[in-house]
């Protein structure tokens, strides 16, 4: 039996931004950027960890990416699929601690879209918000814990998280980039907060947003992804590096199971603001890192779903069914073993708001602590994987601001790709399997408050596509 198992979120860290990426793609689309620092003792965890770089996130932000991971369910069934608004409705692997008499904890750095308000602290016992060091000595101190820390240092500022991590550094950073720029100060677009800021905290997140927009106006992609690889070393090197040590000692000291994965990545260009609007590959796909001293260390190149966290955890404690049928499918063979692992059906979607919608509504639940309205949401854009294609569909366009303001329905033309032998995905002209693959959104959309009816889309649409002649 596993006496602790302990979750690392990695806000915001897309795969390739870890030098152990077998396959990265940002220096294709960024050819003039090269990076600073490496990875390094993440990266020596990986040599000892099974590891999987091609796991696709079900949604490209945060509340609803990490309610797959806690729940082994797609988004439509765990009910958090829009980006505020809809508490979290299902069972969580703290859930299923909680019924194996194992302490929970959740330390997160953005309690607005990671706490109560989306109903995050179901079944927690001890919910911190960044204190990093509470929550090593609460696991240390635990016969049996279910753990997870959540990081926002990735996130936008980039590498600083605020004024309490960054410190001087920070400020200077601010300052430089307001200075490259050289333009007068007006207050961005994207005022959305995710934790609590006091005014000097929030005035500077502003002022970096500021510059940001100022870029992404310009087109100037490369220089905003160089921040945002700025920003992933900085944060490394500068706050995790030394919380990983003290945590890998903690597991080293007793029967623990540590497992390291991030919501989504970031990727700027005329159809990907950050993360939020955004469903390129970059985007969705995110590192899946798996530890104890009897996993077997590999790398596993076969694109895999965060849903399929939870079954493998629950399949490690003995208990598969605990929590009932779940969308995910169990890793626990190529983990702990040399099964392999069908590159199963895939859905992700992205669920948007105007932003300046969002900000007022934002802004009056945090003065009031509650919602007293409804958030408007549009099923902006929506993907499915299935073998070696997949279907972007776009329903909805922003009009300015890259991708902020100006809500409004536009469909574009269905978008196909199928994957080369590198494993990169190249647009094609086969129509052949975009019928399957509607089906099969067709059918998840249909689902919404159910759970497992993916699993009957994909045996359907799996024979749909071998019917067509297609391997699957």
């Amino acid at each position: 039996m596993v006496d602790k198992i302990v979750l690392l979120s990695l806000d915001t860290l897309r795969s390739d931004g870890l030098a152990s990426d077998p396959s990265p793609l940002w220096p294709g689309k960024y050819p003039r950027l090269r990076r600073g620092r490496s990875t390094s003792l993440l990266d020596e965890l990986i040599g000892r960890s099974a590891y999987f770089p091609h796991c696709i996130s079900a949604a490209p932000y945060t509340s609803a990416s990490h309610a797959s991971f806690f729940t082994g369910l797609w988004p439509l069934h765990h009910g958090v699929f829009e980006i505020f608004n809809r508490r979290l409705a299902r069972d969580t692997i703290f859930s299923a601690g909680k019924k194996l008499g194992y302490e929970t904890v959740l330390k997160v750095d953005f309690p607005v879209i990671l706490g109560r308000h989306l109903g995050f602290d179901r079944d927690i016992d001890r919910y911190l918000v960044e204190e990093d060091e509470v929550f090593l000595d609460y696991v240390e101190a635990a016969d049996r814990v279910v753990a997870c820390a959540h990081f926002g240092g990735i996130h936008i500022p980039y590498g600083f998280h605020n004024l309490r991590f960054g410190g001087p550094t920070y400020r200077q950073r601010v300052k430089e980039l307001e200075d490259e720029i050289g333009a007068p100060y007006e207050p961005p677009g994207d005022q959305l907060v995710e934790t609590y800021r006091d005014p000097a905290d929030l005035d500077l997140l502003h002022r970096y947003k500021r510059v940001v927009q100022h870029y992404y106006a310009g087109g100037d992609y490369d220089k905003l992804f160089g921040l945002y690889l700025e920003g992933i070393d900085h944060f490394l090197h500068e706050r995790f590096e030394a919380f990983l040590a003290r945590l890998l000692d903690i597991c080293r000291r007793s029967n623990a199971l540590l497992v390291v994965f991030a919501d989504h990545g970031e990727e700027y260009d005329a159809d990907s603001y950050g993360h939020h609007n955004s469903l390129s590959e970059g985007v969705l796909r995110v590192p899946l890192i798996i530890h104890a001293p009897d996993v077997r260390p590999a790398v596993h190149d076969t694109r895999i779903r965060s849903i399929d966290l939870v079954p493998t955890l629950l399949d490690r404690l003995g208990h598969p069914g605990l929590l009932g049928p779940l969308d995910g499918e169990s890793l626990h063979g190529s983990v702990w073993g040399d099964a392999g692992y069908p590159a199963r059906m895939c859905i992700a979607q992205a669920y948007t708001s105007d932003t300046a919608e969002f900000v007022a509504h934002q802004a009056q639940m945090l003065r009031h602590g509650m919602h007293e309205a409804t958030l408007r949401h549009v099923l902006y854009k929506e993907a499915v994987y299935l073998g070696a294609h997949k279907l972007v569909r776009q329903n909805y366009e922003y009009s300015e601001a890259g991708g902020i303001y100006g809500l409004r329905e536009s469909p574009r033309p269905d978008r196909l790709f199928e994957q080369d032998a590198d494993g990169r995905w190249q647009a094609t002209r086969d129509t052949v399997p975009a019928g399957a693959l509607l089906q099969a959104l067709e059918r998840y959309n249909g689902s919404a408050g159910t759970a497992c009816d993916s699993i009957r889309v994909e045996s359907s649409v799996r024979r749909s596509l071998q019917d067509m002649g297609y391997r699957i």
